[in-house]
């Protein structure tokens, strides 16, 4: 076990950015402490002329911090950030467990382990349903809440600008009742955070105008190519002209279209159960190689859709899963898919994201202030972009709800009188007692935390593997050489990031998102780094061997590639990487979106029996809250699943 595993990357993140020209990492952070204080006791010189505080110092009272403790604006690696992970791989690997634990001098009617959408969403309803007056400890063992949904904050030219770390939008659609509920009592107003985004923005809409960055080394020489191509691909007006654009050769151009306007039916001898059986046990690559005839450039294409939605290229994917998340073939697959393309492109037309400037950090923000007020001024959701967090609030030994950082839970066990706890943070462990427990952490964990879980069981929470990715944030001084590009958004067949998007346009009470001219802006790229399948493995052997990328690669790899497609993409408008990026932000999600089930990999269990279901289940006072848990990686999932473990407690 590691000799200091609770301790932050408060001190090496400030360090880490000395392959960077600009070495702006310390200073930034400093400064960005002393605009955003909000007692504004301490002048910008008096700040900048103080070493970093390092976490272990506070360590003597469990769960305090300093002041001027404020991980949003911290950069180079974070996510799975050092100190985060350690002692959780200890226990998972070796099965290292502190032995000697201190006894604090703590009660709670429920403690919940994981500050993630799904564990601050479960402290909301407790309280709803207990009492306002019951006791809440909430555990995570990252140096900031929210999960996934993580806030990357930037000060630059006296402005703020945010990106977006993990989580991004809101999917309405696909809200139960619970999921509405609860996002109106922190203040979320959907139709109103609609509007704040701009138009044209992929995360919010699907038909928005897109660039393809094609890259020298796949399609001869780099270029971007315009259009909206999920519109193209259902062979909406221009599709044909948006096609001919991509310089593909004619062949592959008359093959391309061909898939796409559906004259021919690329399934004509199979039955339409035989077709439907073919959609779901064939991979996308196959059906494009050998019923289009589409050649691996031209498949490439579709490559970063289905990699973005699923972490996995097209060979892990069936004919259905792509096709419904937009790929072409729909028309192809006879009378069947005609009208289903009919219908998803009806249907695509009304589809609406909306989303933060920070993505679901701001729905972890509101959750964080409504359970603890004192954490940050204000009550709706446009000041809440804005508000500075005090994080010296989030463990006051008076407060009804305590949030404790840096505290990684390594046992969970049920005891007569309740559940008793053990975490350790900077080096220590420590145990508190509990009426109740909620794990909201990873299921994957669970059997570790938990041994007195039947083995079955284990089994079942074991089953999936998370999706790993890095969104990473690139702040530059200027965006001018972006804008000049013409599109908000990118995909990027063949290239490391998958995608390059600009943050969030969203305006917002006071927030001004997006950049004009040569405003400084903040890209928001994604990386996903699960290998090709050869042909012997599953999706989940897949997920864990992108895992283990994901920790062998270090800052400097990040930093590499990003200079070198940014000045690939936008080079010839002006962009020069070395003189215009002030900072960047990896976001490493190792263990990133939940396990959801493939039609290649995973049979097709009946109601009740899949393994996220069984997985679930409660044991004693213990219950299980997690986007896992649903097999489903999604905020209103998180929710949903808040709402059933709460309802378990009794």
């Amino acid at each position: 076990m590691s000799a200091d595993p609770g301790r932050t990357t408060w001190n090496k993140d400030l360090e880490q950015q000395g392959t960077m020209k600009h070495s702006i990492t310390r200073r930034d952070f400093l400064n960005g402490a002393a605009l955003t204080l909000a007692a504004g006791a301490l002048s910008p010189r008096e700040i900048l002329a103080m070493e970093p505080v390092a976490l272990e110092n506070a360590a003597a009272m469990p769960g305090a911090v300093p002041k001027e403790y404020y991980p949003p604006v911290l950069t180079g690696m974070r996510g799975s950030h050092a100190g985060s992970f350690e002692v959780a791989h200890a226990l998972a690997w070796r099965g290292e467990k502190p032995t000697d634990y201190t006894v604090l001098d703590e009660h709670y009617d429920l403690v919940i382990v994981g500050a993630g959408l799904s564990g601050l969403a479960a402290a909301h309803l407790y309280r709803q349903q207990a009492g306002s007056d019951k006791k809440i400890l909430i555990l995570d063992n990252h140096d900031d809440f929210g999960g996934h949904a993580k806030r990357n904050e930037f000060h630059i030219d006296g402005r703020m600008l945010l990106g977006v770390g993990g989580s991004a939008n809101l999917e309405p659609q696909n809200f139960s009742d619970t999921v509405h509920r609860v996002l109106k009592e922190i203040g979320v107003e959907i139709d109103r955070l609609d509007a704040a985004c701009e138009p044209e923005y992929f995360l919010a809409g699907p038909t928005a105008s897109t660039g393809f960055y094609l890259n020298a080394r796949q399609y001869g020489r780099s270029r971007i190519v315009h259009g909206r191509w999920l519109d193209a691909w259902f062979g909406q007006d221009g599709y044909q002209d948006a096609v001919r654009a991509l310089g593909l050769s004619a062949e592959q151009q008359q093959r391309l279209l061909t898939l796409i306007e559906g004259e021919r039916d690329l399934l004509e001898e199979l039955s339409v159960f035989e077709a439907k059986r073919y959609m779901d046990s064939t991979s996308y690559y196959e059906f494009l190689e050998s019923r289009a005839g589409l050649a691996p450039a031209t498949i490439a294409l579709f490559e970063p859709l289905v990699r973005l939605y699923y972490g996995l290229g097209l060979e892990c994917a069936s004919v259905t899963e792509a096709v419904m998340i937009g790929a072409p073939g729909l028309r192809s697959l006879g009378l069947t898919g005609k009208l289903a393309n009919k219908f998803f492109a009806y249907a695509s037309d009304g589809i609406r994201f909306p989303l933060f400037p920070d993505g679901n950090a701001s729905v972890a923000r509101l959750l964080v202030r409504k359970l603890i007020p004192e954490v940050a001024p204000g009550s709706t959701m446009e000041d809440i972009v804005d508000a500075h967090f005090d994080y010296a609030e989030l463990d006051r030994p008076e407060a009804a709800v305590r949030l404790r950082l840096n505290s990684t839970v390594v046992n969970v066990a049920n005891i007569e009188d309740g559940v008793k706890v053990g975490y350790v943070a900077a080096g220590k462990a420590f145990t508190v007692h509990a009426e109740r427990c909620i794990l909201a952490c990873y299921n994957g964990l669970i059997p570790h935390l938990c041994p007195e879980l039947p083995s079955a069981q284990k089994e079942n929470l074991s089953y999936g593997a998370k999706t790993p990715f890095a969104m990473v944030n690139v702040l530059l001084r200027s965006g001018a050489a972006v804008n000049a590009a013409g599109a908000a958004q990118y995909l990027c067949p063949g290239s490391f990031f998958e995608s390059v998007v600009k943050s969030p346009p969203v305006n917002l009470g006071k927030h001004r998102g997006g950049s004009r001219d040569a405003e400084p802006m903040v890209l928001w790229m994604a990386h996903m780094p699960a290998p090709r399948n050869d042909g012997s493995q599953t999706g989940r052997d897949l997920y864990r061997l992108g895992r283990h990328r994901l920790y062998a690669t270090p800052f400097a790899a990040y930093e590499m590639e990003i200079k070198k497609q940014l000045g690939a993409m936008f080079g010839e408008n002006g962009l020069d990487p070395e003189r215009d990026i002030e900072a960047i932000t990896v976001n490493r999600w190792a263990h990133g979106y939940s396990y959801s089930y493939m039609d290649l990999y995973d049979p097709d269990w009946g109601e009740g029996q899949a393994p996220h279901e069984l997985g679930r289940k409660p044991i004693g006072r213990i219950s299980i809250a997690n986007s896992d848990s649903e097999a489903s990686a999604y905020l209103h999932s998180a929710i949903d699943a808040a709402a059933r473990a709460v309802g378990e407690l009794g």
